[in-house]
């Protein structure tokens, strides 16, 4: 089984949280555009009046084509469920990296005004440690990226500014800032580590999530499906 079938098993599963009525949050990247596609299924199939929050054009745009009800983040009231994938969830405490496809901010801003957060993975997205599969992504205001890598070097990060495919010159979020990609190794203290990073003046949001994820969906390559819970 490969990364996408993987993906469709967890997201097959975690269509179960769904309910009619719900106001759901939606993440980005790959995982996410295969649950929107079984959720479209899922609203036809069982007549259901469903409403979605994107946290990126990608997944705003692929909502529109597919006809799905739309609303904006207002904060009049929490959001019944999100539904997101990571790029790295940590086994023992489901804390995760994310931001591989630079919508950490509204990421995090969804998961954190919904009353559930339900994350999909295929099972090579596991690990023991934070930082030991690849670098920590953070969202920085262009006016002060030569000041933030020079922060994060001294904190002891090798930052690399992310540069995208199909244009030329870094990738701009959108929110109109740049990503840093940056390179921690294996990270003992990841909550500390967050908190430090968003100190730094310019830093708009970090890439490490902290006691977000409450149920993780991990497809394996059998075919099955285990479910993770945040203790």
């Amino acid at each position: 089984m490969d990364y996408e079938e993987a993906v469709k098993a967890a997201s097959s599963k975690v269509l179960e949280l769904v309910e009619d009525g719900f106001v759901i949050g939606l993440g980005s990247g790959r995982a996410v555009a295969q649950a929107i596609n079984m959720l479209k299924e899922k609203i036809d199939r069982e007549n259901l009046n469903l409403t979605f929050v994107p946290s990126s054009y990608q997944v705003e745009f692929l909502s529109r084509q597919l006809g799905l009800k739309l609303k904006h983040m207002d904060g009049s009231r929490p959001l019944d469920v999100a539904l997101d994938g990571a790029d790295q969830v940590e086994l023992c405490t489901l804390n995760m990296i994310k931001g591989g496809g630079g919508a950490l901010a509204r990421e995090k801003i969804i998961d954190s005004n919904s009353r559930k957060v339900a994350i999909i993975i295929s099972e090579d997205k596991l690990v023991k440690k934070l930082g030991e599969a690849g670098p920590v992504p953070v969202e920085v205001l262009p006016f002060a990226l030569d000041a933030v890598m020079h922060t994060a070097m001294r904190m002891g990060g090798r930052p690399t500014l992310r540069h995208g495919t199909g244009k030329v010159g870094p990738v701009i979020t959108d929110n109109g800032n740049m990503i840093l990609d940056v390179d921690f190794g294996p990270i003992d203290d990841p909550s500390t580590l967050e908190r430090k990073i968003r100190m730094i003046p310019g830093v708009v949001e970090v890439g490490l999530f902290i006691g977000i994820a409450d149920l993780v969906y991990v497809g394996r390559a059998n075919g099955t499906v285990d479910v993770l819970r945040r203790e």
